[in-house]
């Protein structure tokens, strides 16, 4: 292995090669000249005759350095030539090992790139480790959607959080087509952009008149829904579109990375907090997110807006004197349900893997041994 790595050292860096070949001659040399004094001749005459003996230095340097690069080639070649026949004795068995190797090989490097699409590399937001998913804890209720009218108390009264904000799901019928088309409606609760770090692509934000019950009903589309519906014309903006009775503004269009809170989504308005039935602390339809401000640590958040809940459990002893709240990366409950069993799947793929190239290579030593018998 050593004379290898020598081998192809000397053919990336030759001058180097070529400094050590000449300093090998010029002590051949010199030995030569003492053998010749030893004799008895002359410095000069004994420094002459061994040069001469020698030959022309530099083509002898220049010989000696192609010699040693050949005789790699050749090597090389000759590895090549001997490889090409095993293989092609026995066919089966070479494609047998090639194909296992492979499937081997094309398995393991999906399984990776699954992971390191969805475990390793980070959400694609700014400063995504900073957004955190928000739930209500309630004994006598399993579900974590968080009421509305709590939803603002939290981003009120905390002191950890830049913004808390929530949103939920629901399929519509929109009616200002030729045809009626379903699309899936993300309601949301102010300050959702906020949140995520995001502006949109085309438009504007809601704006504070928006997110209140009564006022302008704006809507934001998606890069898709744009694109399919208006072939990307940026005279979308202020176009309507009708879900059920209710006219909506088009004021936006989303970036077209914004994979959240679902692929699918094509729209999102706002669900107006101080809407009759959002006052009512019972009903929770919002699922939280926020972002935490700059250095603050989950620790520190989770203390904090158990802070804040107990607070509020004071105030309005039912129901959140019985309600906690839990926050967790985003991250984490994005994938927290695929991540064991993706590290499993690669673990074992790269285990068969290592078993198959274990099982081959003593397959190989085995035919080689039998013939040498």
């Amino acid at each position: 292995m050593r004379k290898w790595l020598g081998r192809l050292r000397n053919a990336i860096r030759p001058g180097r090669l070529d400094r050590d070949l000449e300093r090998e001659l010029r002590f051949h040399v010199m030995e030569r000249i003492e053998e010749l004094q030893d004799a008895g001749m002359n410095a000069e005459a004994a420094a002459r005759l061994a040069r001469k003996q020698f030959g022309n230095y530099a083509a002898q340097v220049e010989r000696t350095r192609d010699m040693d690069i050949a005789d790699g080639l050749d090597a090389t070649l000759r590895n090549v030539r001997l490889s090409l026949r095993g293989l092609a004795r026995s066919p089966a068995f070479s494609i047998t090992v090639v194909l296992t190797l492979a499937l081997g090989i094309g398995a393991n490097s999906a399984v990776f790139s699954a992971i390191n699409s969805v475990l390793l590399r980070p959400l694609p937001f700014p400063a995504s480790d900073r957004i955190a998913s928000i739930a209500q804890i309630q004994a006598k209720t399993p579900q974590p959607n968080i009421a509305p009218a709590r939803i603002e108390d939290w981003n009120r009264m905390n002191h950890t959080f830049q913004a808390i904000s929530g949103y939920y799901t629901q399929d519509d019928s929109e009616f200002s087509g030729e045809l009626p088309e379903k699309l899936t409606h993300a309601l949301v609760a102010p300050r959702f952009l906020e949140v995520w770090g995001i502006a949109p692509q085309l438009g504007r934000d809601f704006n504070p008149q928006e997110e209140h019950f009564g006022g302008p009903n704006a809507i934001l589309i998606s890069d898709g829904y744009w694109r399919r519906r208006f072939g990307a014309r940026p005279d979308a903006v202020g176009k309507t579109l009708r879900l059920g009775q209710v006219a909506y503004t088009i004021i936006g269009v989303m970036p077209a990375s914004m994979a959240f809170v679902q692929r699918n989504v094509d729209l999102w308005s706002v669900s107006a907090p101080d809407f009759p039935y959002a006052r009512s602390r019972d009903l929770t339809w919002f699922l939280g997110i926020g972002r935490l401000k700059a250095g603050v640590t989950l620790a520190q958040a989770n203390a904090d807006l158990g802070t804040v809940q107990a607070d509020l459990g004071r105030q309005f002893p039912k129901p959140d004197a019985e309600i906690r709240a839990s926050i967790e990366p985003l991250k984490q409950q994005t994938v927290g349900g695929v991540r064991e069993s993706l590290w499993v799947v690669f673990g074992s793929v790269t285990l068969l893997l290592l078993i198959a190239c274990t099982n081959i290579a003593a397959l190989l030593l085995s035919r080689a041994a039998g013939r040498q018998h």
